[in-house]
């Protein structure tokens, strides 16, 4: 590989940490965090095992998560009417406030991060960025017919 090929990827790499760890530090809020509050927008009530399921954590991760939330104020829990071995949890008025006001910070923090770059650019860098991501999918492609 190249210098020029090395210094892309670490330079994708380090713009993709520090935004995330930039926004989570903007919003106050980690990202695993994030994702829970608006898969439950996206989804309504659901389980705690669906939650394990779409966020690809562990069953405590959720419990903590949940749990936290519900102290807050952001979202409650309930016995499934169907099956009470389960429980559903879902956003309350608060929640659904803070998923609005994520979303507006977000916007806002996308255009301060955008601000300075021309149009022109922002297009020619998401073209790479979709031919890079095409580039992965016909990788993985190609590993799933050679097993």
């Amino acid at each position: 590989m190249d210098v020029l090929e090395d210094s892309f990827f670490q330079q994708l790499a380090s713009a993709c940490s520090e935004s995330r760890q930039a926004f989570d530090r903007h919003v106050g809020m980690s990202q695993p965090r994030r994702q829970l509050l608006i898969l439950l927008s996206g989804l309504g009530e659901v389980s705690h095992a669906a939650l394990q399921q779409h966020l690809a954590v562990d069953g405590a991760t959720i419990t903590r998560l949940v749990k936290r939330f519900e102290s807050e104020g952001v979202l409650s829990r309930r016995l499934d009417p169907q099956d009470n071995r389960y429980t559903l949890v879902s956003l309350t008025a608060s929640g659904q406030q803070t998923v609005a006001d994520l979303s507006m910070a977000h916007r806002l923090f996308q255009a301060r991060l955008l601000a300075d770059i021309p149009k022109e650019e922002q297009e020619a860098a998401l073209r790479v960025l979709e031919r890079l991501r095409a580039n992965i999918r016909a990788l993985q492609d190609e590993s799933r017919q050679q097993q």
